[in-house]
């Protein structure tokens, strides 16, 4: 049976490859039976991030896009209560206002792509895709690379990881350095803002708005110098061979790659390899 499901799978990998070539857009997900199936793009919302519990569905994206929405209402609350006491307005509820505008904002915009994606695929006939957003790309099953030895015959296990243009980083990894990448950015360019206003005696809604429009201007300019990286960095990748179906823009741009005085497409080094 294993037998069958792996040349099936080849099957499919050959179509999706051949469809990808030809300039279709097309998106390879394992369906929630665990066989392969190459999927138009408008077929995929959006893919679930790897690790623990995870959201998979659009009414789900769409729960938390309420209570995010509930939160940001109850911030604005905060915000205002204490002017009916004669006072000041409570500045710190605004943190939570823009992270919660910002998140009602992205959830219901996946909410409505999946939903969209869910009605295409029953109107298709196409399977479920698997919740687990795996098999951006794959490829058929080989024998585990071997570490290095002295024999002619053997596999070079750090050539075979290095030159190997299939073996890009999981969408999850770079979404995770990507997203460390922006919070970083964003905690600077609110927090060298403020305290250069403190320093120079503001006033104090301006001590709110200034650091907030810079770290926002510093996350906009992140986002599109990474996009334009990433479609240069997706193009180079297809013109070598490699499928980037299923990884946005903004995700290549943290792809990291060499080419070798020979034309080989090269990974970098990885810092534990000898």
């Amino acid at each position: 049976m294993n037998s069958d499901r792996h040349r099936r799978n080849d099957d499919v990998y050959a179509e999706h490859k051949a469809a990808v070539a030809a300039g279709e857009k097309r998106v390879l997900r394992n369906t929630s039976t665990g066989d392969l199936h190459s999927y138009p793009a408008d077929e995929i919302g959006f893919t679930p991030g790897g690790g623990q519990a995870q959201v998979s569905t659009w009414w789900g994206m769409g729960i938390l896009a309420v209570v995010a929405a509930v939160l940001t209402v109850f911030s604005v609350v905060l915000f205002l209560a204490p002017l009916g006491q004669g006072q000041s307005p409570m500045w710190g509820a605004l943190f939570l206002t823009a992270g919660g505008g910002a998140f009602t904002f992205y959830a219901v915009t996946l909410s409505r792509q999946e939903y969209r994606a869910t009605q295409l695929r029953k109107l298709r006939g196409s399977p479920k895709p698997s919740s687990t957003g795996r098999a951006d790309y794959w490829e058929p099953v080989v024998p585990p690379v071997e570490p290095p030895t002295d024999g002619k015959n053997k596999v070079k296990s750090l050539d075979d990881y290095l030159y190997d243009i299939h073996n890009r980083p999981s969408n999850g990894t770079l979404r995770f350095w990507i997203g460390f990448q922006l919070v970083i950015l964003g905690a600077l360019g609110y927090v060298i803002p403020l305290f250069s206003l403190h320093w120079m005696g503001v006033r104090q809604w301006a001590l709110v708005f200034i650091p907030l429009i810079c770290a926002a201007a510093l996350v906009w300019w992140f986002v599109r110098f990474m996009s334009r990286r990433g479609g240069r960095t997706k193009a180079q990748y297809r013109a070598y061979g490699g499928d980037p179906a299923g990884t946005s823009d903004l995700l290549f741009g943290q792809v990291t790659y060499e080419i070798t005085p020979d034309g080989r497409w090269k990974w970098p080094t990885p810092s534990s390899g000898d």
